[in-house]
């Protein structure tokens, strides 16, 4: 099939377009690594990538039940180098990275050149990207194939449009969401169309059965287990020794929506409410007017695949974060062109208005609100103290060691096996470490203060004076609130 033809403003690029987009990427690039040298770059799931990269090396592809695409790219960096967490940074800076032209290259398909280079530039500079940009996590890899598989559809390349998508399954299981709306929603004819869901599932097919021979039964993701009720707060999610599935739920997927399908449904509407506004805190009312006038004047409905994403968290439990409603921004990045285009057409003094909407969107996500705390205060804990920790358990532990605690920042920067810390009661808790072959438990302040008061005893000396069940081995604390102790289990 011919491919439809490139609109003529975009037959030739002037110098200055060029040299434009130039200045953005490099704007973008200088902001990842401004914000790279102020965090860790690391989450709570930052220690199970890496180790998964650990194991692709070593030859095990089946090591953890979590999608393998970003952990085979962060195996296959590792091999220039960086320890264990730069190589998955670096994986996430390229990804970002490319996603800046890759925007305007997508918004110049219709669109003049300052519009198309606004919507680079707004990818550029967004906090949320920018600080998932340099960090030890799938967000910035899955957008960047995601959008690359959505853009080549939408210019008419269905075969590696449908193959790219795949590909972003291995990464995320959003792609179950995108990739069948993109293929309905692009400008495509009908064998076309059956070229690229024919790509999709080659490339996405062989992933479901490295999964499957992971977990030892059929499954699409591992993610199932977050389709259940809502829990009535954020401690009632934490695992408890009598309710398992609070940690990881092995009912199969059809009986888990017989058993919960009626709470799930009643939770959407407030759910929605939730995710709706996170998505106002990665792209504020200003930004989302541009966006919405951008539908309306023809910027291209294969967009409107990413903004299913709110809609469907909603059926999840997993929380409400501004860090999920970051992969639609760079679609109503394109959609937002399209909404100055519009105004592009109707004078000096409309183009002037939407260049001060979009300036003043941009202004707003920088100002003080969750999209600049998450980018200028990215770490949740205080990683020099818990770097330091974990440089003392390395030195003085066995390779064999398991370390109990509820965050893995510890026992990943020991490089040792971490389990769980369940929500127990101390004596029960202590009593479990014994028993469950844990050689090492970790207590941090600022985790006794938000998730398990229970353990505060350990930190008070006069409380922990009479305790046998473990010993003290090493703590510090550099700052109020930012200690933290490591106990050796005793037998």
């Amino acid at each position: 099939m011919a491919r439809a033809p490139e609109p003529a403003t975009s037959a030739r690029r002037a110098p200055g377009e060029r040299f434009g987009l130039i200045l953005v990427v490099l704007a973008g690039l200088g902001l990842r690594l401004w914000l790279a040298a102020r965090s860790s770059g690391l989450t709570m799931d930052s220690a199970l990538y890496a180790r998964m990269a650990e194991a692709l090396r070593a030859g095990d592809p089946l090591a953890a039940p979590a999608h393998q695409g970003y952990p085979l790219l962060v195996a296959l960096a590792s091999f220039a180098g960086g320890g264990r967490e730069w190589p998955g940074r670096l994986v996430s800076l390229v990804a970002s990275l490319v996603l800046v032209p890759l925007v305007w290259w997508a918004a110049r398909r219709r669109l003049p050149a300052v519009p198309s280079l606004a919507a680079a530039g707004l990818v550029a500079l967004h906090p949320l990207l920018a600080v998932y940009g340099v960090s030890l996590m799938t967000e910035a890899t899955f957008v960047t194939l995601a959008f690359s598989g959505v853009t080549l559809l939408d210019r008419d390349r269905p075969g590696l449009g449908g193959a790219l998508l795949g590909a972003s399954w291995w990464v995320r299981p959003e792609a179950a969401v995108i990739a069948p709306l993109a293929i309905v929603l692009a400008p495509l004819r009908g064998r076309s169309r059956l070229v690229a869901l024919s790509l999709l599932v080659a490339v996405a097919l062989p992933h479901s059965l490295v999964l499957t021979a992971a977990e030892g039964r059929w499954t699409l993701t591992p993610k199932t287990s977050l389709v259940r009720a809502p829990f009535g707060d954020a401690r009632s999610a934490e695992w408890r020794l009598a309710e398992p599935t609070a940690f990881a739920d092995s009912v199969g997927l059809t009986q888990r929506l017989a058993r919960d399908g009626r709470a799930i449904a009643a939770a959407y509407p407030s759910r929605l409410l939730a995710h709706a506004q996170r998505l106002l805190e990665a792209w504020p009312v200003p930004l989302l007017l541009a966006s919405l006038v951008g539908v309306f004047a023809g910027a291209g409905a294969v967009w409107l695949a990413f903004l299913a994403l709110p809609l469907a968290y909603p059926l999840l439990s997993a929380p409400a974060d501004v860090r999920f409603a970051q992969l639609a921004v760079p679609a109503l990045a394109a959609l937002a062109a399209g909404g100055l285009s519009r105004a592009w057409t109707m004078g000096v003094r409309a183009r002037a208005v939407a260049g001060v909407v979009l300036a003043a969107g941009l202004v707003m996500l920088w100002l003080p609100g969750p999209a600049r705390t998450r980018a200028l205060s990215f770490d949740d804990g205080p990683m020099s103290a818990l770097r330091a920790a974990g440089d003392w358990l390395a030195a003085h532990s066995s390779p064999q060691a398991v370390v109990m605690d509820r965050k893995s920042y510890v026992p990943f920067f020991a490089d040792r096996r971490h389990v769980q810390l369940p929500d127990e009661p101390l004596d029960v808790l202590l009593d479990y470490a014994r028993t469950s072959g844990a050689t090492h438990l970790v207590v941090e302040e600022y985790v006794v203060r938000a998730l398990r008061p229970q353990l505060a005893p350990l930190l008070d000396a006069a409380a922990f004076r009479n305790e046998s069940r473990v010993r003290l081995v090493f703590a510090t604390r550099p700052a109020a609130g930012e200690g933290v102790a490591v106990f050796e289990v005793v037998r």
